[in-house]
């Protein structure tokens, strides 16, 4: 059979443990995980010599990495349990992402924001945002993003 080379959603992993170490608890009631990269960036847009309208630049000076999934609120879920009490406490966490089994994703040292939904008719959610940081001493960077 041949090798599939598309990836899906379903595919990808979600790992939490004890921040300034390799995240190595799968979370196995998350959906919707989100890894992104948002560059911030500084103007470099100059007058030039007034023949013509100027054209915007800019140059990157800091890049922003995130993560956001939900959960579904389930009672037993130890997990879940953990992550909350970190989201209330401020206390970092360690979490890696991966686009699938043997995959690249980030692995750092995050603190974390969380959000119940409680939809009229439907189940109820934890949508964790999740903000690097260095408390713990591990330093995030973008290279661990993807290796």
């Amino acid at each position: 059979m041949a090798t599939k080379n598309t990836k899906m959603g379903f595919e990808g992993e979600l790992y939490y443990g004890v921040a300034g170490q390799t995240a190595a608890t799968k979370i196995t009631n998350c959906r919707d995980v989100t890894i992104g990269i948002d560059p911030e960036k500084g103007d470099t847009t100059t007058r030039g010599d007034g023949s013509s309208p100027v054209v915007n630049s800019s140059r990157v000076v800091a890049l922003s990495p995130s993560l956001e999934w939900t959960m579904l609120n389930k009672a037993d879920d130890t997990t879940l349990a953990a992550l909350l009490a970190a989201a209330a406490s401020g206390i970092p966490v360690a979490l890696r992402g991966k686009d699938h089994a043997a995959g690249k994703g980030p692995d750092m040292d995050y603190t974390l924001a969380v959000q119940n939904g409680q939809p009229y008719k439907g189940e109820q959610t934890y949508q964790f945002t999740a903000e690097p940081t260095d408390e713990a001493g591990r330093i995030p960077t973008i290279a661990s993003l993807y290796v």
